[in-house]
């Protein structure tokens, strides 16, 4: 079964790999989607969870 967080999917994405606006830790894939006082922010796998 395939992921959809990975590999030819996450390069197809503009602005996949970045600085998350929760943790701000650098260079990891802002993928997951989280809302945060009404508005949808693209966070990293740790804060999505």
């Amino acid at each position: 079964m395939p992921k959809p967080k990975r590999g030819k999917f996450a390069k197809f994405n503009k602005e996949w790999r970045g600085t998350c606006p929760l943790c701000n830790r650098t260079r990891v894939k802002i993928l997951w989607e989280k809302s945060d006082d009404g508005k949808t922010l693209k966070v990293c796998k740790q804060c999505g969870a």
